[in-house]
């Protein structure tokens, strides 16, 4: 649910196809793999798991999301190779 976050960009009158909208940075490749690198070192300084692994897991969580919602017919798509491109995604299947 983290990367949804980026619905209150609509109460601060961000547009939807912006790159801080909706569907946008917080579903790319590059927010993925922060999370993964944040979660563990802010959460788990003293986990019996290897911080890597964790990332790994985290990052993977994370990216699910974005890749999930290119499966729907809604929106403008997912912005998921943002902040370097602001190109929007859908898988060419979308039974969602």
């Amino acid at each position: 649910m983290l990367p949804d976050l980026d619905v209150i960009a609509f109460g601060f009158g961000i547009e939807y196809g912006s790159m801080f909208g909706h569907r946008g940075i917080t579903h790319s490749l590059a927010f993925a793999i922060l999370v993964g690198l944040a979660v563990p070192t802010l959460f788990f300084s003293s986990a019996q798991i290897p911080k890597w692994t964790l990332a790994l897991y985290f990052a993977a969580v994370t990216v699910s999301h974005p890749l999930l919602d290119m499966l729907t017919n809604g929106g403008l798509g997912v912005a998921l190779f943002a902040p370097f491109s602001n190109e929007r995604f859908f898988f060419p299947w979308r039974p969602i």
